[in-house]
């Protein structure tokens, strides 16, 4: 059968403002197998209503795309207040609500409610910076974050501290430094003993001693100087465990503990 969208009345006002459905009509024989679209009330109207209700489509569609135009979201998630311009992305984000990740990394095992966020993350394990910062260079995995890090050449600083009144250019930046008011966690270099209260500033500090790039474990606050051994411990964040004895039938995350098993035995 056909599937045919049909508007909700209240759409907008934090009601599922789409809803996908069927509608069954009788055959010659009178059973009701056969499944096709409901006409509308349109093309049953006279003329002239059809016209009056054409008019009042378009004028529906010049509002949306006015609101879209102006940053107005007329689309409210019930469960989150988060916004969006049009229903499908509403729809498409009540899945996060469900707690259903189908989406899963092949790399690290790491999985997703959406297949985007699953594109997204592959490109950490890529390596690809395709967005170039016109201003520094700078590069950047994401278009979302070259938009981010483009405010920083601007100077403004909206995001102001209550506490210090440290003000910031991001929303994200002033959320990480709220934490330093509060966070009794700091993150000690093993090199050198040195303490931090953030665990990017420990990152950063870490190039001095490797004189490269290091890796943090985006699931947990441990850092790496190594991507090998990124990816040996985030295995630990997973529930897999790939390696079987074919003794006893007892599994393990690491092929390590599944030598030192089979040397015991």
């Amino acid at each position: 059968s056909r599937p045919f969208y049909r508007a909700i009345k209240g759409a907008g006002r934090g009601d599922s403002c789409c809803e996908l459905g069927t509608a069954p009509v009788a055959s010659d024989s009178g059973s009701q197998n056969k499944v096709t679209p409901q006409r509308s009330q349109d093309e049953e109207a006279p003329p002239q209503q059809r016209n009056k209700s054409k008019r009042k489509t378009s004028a529906t569609k010049q509002r949306v795309q006015q609101q879209s135009q102006a940053g107005v979201k007329a689309h409210t998630c019930d469960q989150c207040g988060k916004a969006f311009n049009h229903c499908s992305n509403l729809r498409k984000h009540k899945v996060v609500h469900t707690g259903v990740k189908k989406f899963k990394c092949e790399e690290c095992g790491k999985a997703f409610a959406l297949k985007q966020n699953l594109k997204r993350h592959q490109l950490v394990h890529s390596g690809e910076r395709s967005h170039t910062c016109d201003e520094c260079g700078k590069t950047f995995s994401r278009s979302g974050y070259l938009s981010l890090h483009v405010l920083t050449h601007r100077g403004t600083k909206a995001h102001r501290c209550e506490q210090c009144g440290k003000a910031f250019t991001l929303k994200s930046s002033l959320t990480m430094h709220m934490k330093t008011h509060s966070r009794t966690e700091l993150y000690r270099c093993d090199h050198c003993g040195k303490i931090y209260k953030q665990k990017h500033n420990l990152t950063h500090h870490l190039r001095s001693h490797t004189g490269h790039e290091v890796y943090p474990c985006d699931q947990c606050d441990k850092v790496f100087t190594t991507y090998h051994q990124l990816k040996h411990h985030q295995i630990s964040h997973s529930s897999e465990r790939p390696h079987k004895c074919d003794r006893c039938g007892k599994s393990y995350k690491w092929k390590s503990q599944l030598n030192r098993h089979q040397r015991v035995q």
